[in-house]
């Protein structure tokens, strides 16, 4: 027997993958953020962003390449671990 997904079925699973995946990179920001003992503006300041912009992250709003580099920068935090980090996050940008 087949079972067939209906679209929006499909579509609600996708939306909660990407939000699952999303609070697993945002949670991992958080984690290094706070082991390195910086409150979240002194971090969003020094990326160069917005104070809102780095808590949505840390809440599971997927930021694009360029602003995980920042926070990665910012963080001092290895790109290379940033790309790791998004490939096992990668349903996030699905």
């Amino acid at each position: 027997m087949r079972v067939i997904q209906h679209p929006s079925s499909r579509r609600r699973v996708t939306a909660f993958r990407r939000k699952t995946w999303g609070n697993v990179f945002g949670g991992l920001f958080r984690e290094a953020r706070l082991e390195r003992g910086r409150s979240v503006e002194d971090a969003a300041r020094a990326a160069g962003m917005e104070v809102s912009e780095w808590e949505a992250v840390e809440a599971g709003q997927v930021p694009d390449w360029a602003k995980a580099c920042c926070m990665a920068d910012a963080l001092g935090v290895d790109r290379m671990g940033i790309a790791s980090l998004v490939l096992f996050c990668h349903e996030a940008w699905e």
